[in-house]
């Protein structure tokens, strides 16, 4: 999955309607999706308007106690919920109508989904905690890369606070930083005064253009 910020370049990005865009977060039993399931998802439009918001049973895992101390889902509380199977069709169709899916660590989710036969169609995809990272700027000389901070810390810079670990409040708080980033605030708010992330971009659009120059004078 590429990122945006390296290109130098989210015109496309920022000019997007807000009802071409999703935000997705998924609760899960465990971090592997080939043998853990969902217990929770939640799809939220770009404007705000939540178009999948659903505890979910699942059909192998029967206990999940190491995530369960996470997000505090037990297997009582999804007993007689539909499967992620059942309600596969209605999601698919949601992510079919996106030009840009969003999350935070978004590759997990999708992960999860195409494990059910869910794909994000033809959207293109952007990771606000990758996107995100150099904002904070924590080099890891290590892996040579930005470190991610956890979505907690990526919502308070932008003064959202939420109950982390449930699958719709992190969707909208994702949305809401995603938003603050391209400069263009809150649906229905004050409108966003500056983006550090957008800075980002345009140091990397410079250095684009300079290697450009470069391999054009060579």
């Amino acid at each position: 999955m590429g990122l945006w910020y390296r290109t130098g370049d989210v015109s496309w990005v920022r000019g997007l309607s807000r009802r071409a865009v999703v935000c997705l977060d998924v609760e899960t039993t465990g971090l592997d999706p080939r043998r853990d399931e969902v217990l929770q998802l939640a799809v939220v439009r770009g404007d705000g308007e939540v178009l999948v918001s659903q505890l979910l049973r699942p059909v192998r895992v029967r206990a999940w106690p190491a995530a369960q101390r996470v997000h505090g889902i037990a297997p009582e509380a999804v007993r007689g919920c539909p499967t992620l199977g059942s309600i596969a069709s209605e999601v698919t169709g949601e992510l079919a109508r996106a030009d840009l899916v969003v999350g935070y660590n978004v590759a997990f989710d999708l992960s999860f989904l195409r494990e059910a036969g869910i794909g994000a169609g033809r959207a293109r995809v952007f990771d606000v905690m990758r996107e995100h990272a150099p904002v904070e700027g924590r080099w890891n000389a290590a892996r040579g890369s930005y470190s991610w901070v956890p979505l907690e810390a990526c919502a308070a810079r932008y003064g959202c606070h939420l109950r982390a670990h449930d699958a719709l409040e992190d969707a909208r708080a994702t949305l809401r930083c995603f938003w603050e980033m391209m400069g263009r605030g809150a649906e229905g708010g004050a409108p966003s005064h500056g983006s550090a992330y957008l800075d980002v971009v345009a140091r990397h659009s410079w250095r684009v253009g300079e290697k450009g120059a470069r391999d054009g004078d060579e």
